[in-house]
């Protein structure tokens, strides 16, 4: 029974020694180390931006609102612009001494063209220019001015009637007539654009 104690003992030793042997010889591995890649973001650059503003019809048509407008001799009124409600590149302009007239976009975002045309309550409108300066939210509107598809501003840059209507021509018997042209009544207004402002309501104590 010793004997065999002392044999299995042996044979132990024997074993664990060439384990460690082998242990021995084998190449240290150099330990890896791995990072997480989802820890490593920076939270600035993937922070959430606030939701953008609605887009309403004011922003997309600047020139729609209501206006303190003052004519050439310095009289002051009121005016209005609404969008067409067939056609949003038509514009109403109210509370001119012509009466309600229609102007067309030009030049977004606010750059109309005044056509030749007759009010409601029958009065002729010569053609025109109306401009909304939406940086100094000013308008300026001329009546009896040509419009110029270059420089639709140049229309304020004079005092002197630039528009003529001709006079239908005539046939006779020496031949037609040479049509006559007449200048037109120049009307200028310019103002500024009522900015409307919601009241806060206090909340209950």
């Amino acid at each position: 029974m010793k004997k065999t104690a002392i044999i299995a003992g042996a044979l132990f030793f024997l074993f664990t020694a060439t384990v460690n042997a082998q242990s021995d010889s084998l190449p240290v591995q150099p330990v890896k180390t791995t990072t997480d890649q989802w820890n490593n973001h920076n939270p600035e650059k993937y922070k959430l931006l606030p939701m953008p503003e609605a887009i309403t019809l004011e922003k997309k048509f600047p020139v729609i609102g209501k206006y303190n407008i003052t004519d050439k001799a310095g009289v002051v009124s009121n005016a209005s612009i609404t969008l067409d409600e067939t056609n949003k590149g038509i514009v109403l302009v109210e509370g001119l001494p012509q009466g309600t007239i229609k102007a067309y976009l030009r030049k977004a975002p606010g750059t109309y063209k005044i056509p030749v045309q007759k009010t409601a309550d029958e009065k002729d409108v010569a053609e025109g220019v109306l401009i909304f300066d939406k940086e100094n939210n000013t308008l300026d509107i001329c009546i009896g001015c040509t419009y110029n598809i270059e420089d639709p501003a140049s229309a304020f840059a004079t005092t002197e009637p630039v528009a003529e209507e001709p006079i239908k021509t005539v046939k006779t018997k020496k031949g037609i007539a040479k049509a006559k042209v007449i200048p037109v009544k120049t009307w200028k207004y310019s103002g500024t654009k009522v900015v409307e402002t919601t009241a806060s309501v206090a909340p209950m104590q």
